[in-house]
């Protein structure tokens, strides 16, 4: 874990229905306590893979955080109730080592995915964001974050892999295991949806299939055409 990050977000859950399944919306919570709820890696200190799911599920919104102590008996307050989830922030870089963070980018959609060579699911899913990319990489803000160990993962892999594949879209590195540590990233893929005002809407650690990337899409940029994005599956 990286000694420069002190501070550990927490997890609160937030539960996505996909059709008769689920999903874990790990909120980030209890900021500035130190020490606290911190997972463990495997022991190569990366995330493992997670398992593809059901890939005619839908995805249901969950664009907010309800609280702890929240009666879900009592239907008429609980809307009332409800707090977005604002992003946090965290800091990344290009491949020529510019700084970027993630609060450069308000003010319009994102979607932030995190891979690594090593993962098959995640190289499963690239072609997808790719072609999500060259059809609303004018809407969105694509960031398709390398998470870099030294080891397991470096930056020279990760470029090789984009550079050999052709992708197209925006790709930071987050070799200082900032934006990871930040989003609480313990398996791979995991994918995060942003609306213009910097508030998450999703977050689903597996897989994206092209119907589960687009209907993302439809919940932060509502105008959005479902025509875009063809799925292979």
């Amino acid at each position: 874990m990286n000694s420069k990050v002190k501070t550990v977000l927490g997890i609160v859950l937030f539960i996505l229905l996909l059709g008769g399944a689920y999903y874990a919306y790990h909120a980030l919570s209890e900021k500035n306590k130190p020490d606290l709820l911190e997972p463990s890696k495997s022991e190569n200190n990366q995330p493992s893979p997670t398992g593809s799911l059901d890939e005619s599920s839908d995805v249901t919104p969950a664009a907010t955080v309800m609280p702890d102590d929240a009666s879900a008996e009592d239907g008429s307050s609980q809307g009332e109730a409800e707090d977005k989830l604002a992003a946090f922030d965290f800091t990344v870089y290009d491949a020529q080592g510019n700084e970027a963070k993630l609060s450069d980018f308000f003010g319009k959609p994102i979607i932030i995915n995190f891979w690594a060579t090593w993962c098959p699911y995640c190289v499963e899913e690239m072609p997808v964001f790719e072609e999500a990319f060259l059809k609303y990489g004018d809407d969105i803000q694509f960031l398709m974050i390398d998470c870099v160990d030294g080891q397991r993962e470096t930056q020279a892999m990760g470029e090789s892999f984009i550079q050999e594949k052709g992708f197209t879209f925006p790709v930071y590195y987050d070799t200082e295991e900032n934006a990871g540590y930040t989003y609480q990233v313990y398996s791979l893929p995991t994918s995060v949806f942003i609306d213009r005002d910097g508030y998450i809407l999703v977050y689903y650690p597996g897989r994206l299939t092209a119907d589960m990337l687009l209907q993302g899409i439809d919940m932060i940029l509502p105008a959005s055409s479902p025509e875009g994005v063809n799925s292979n599956d």
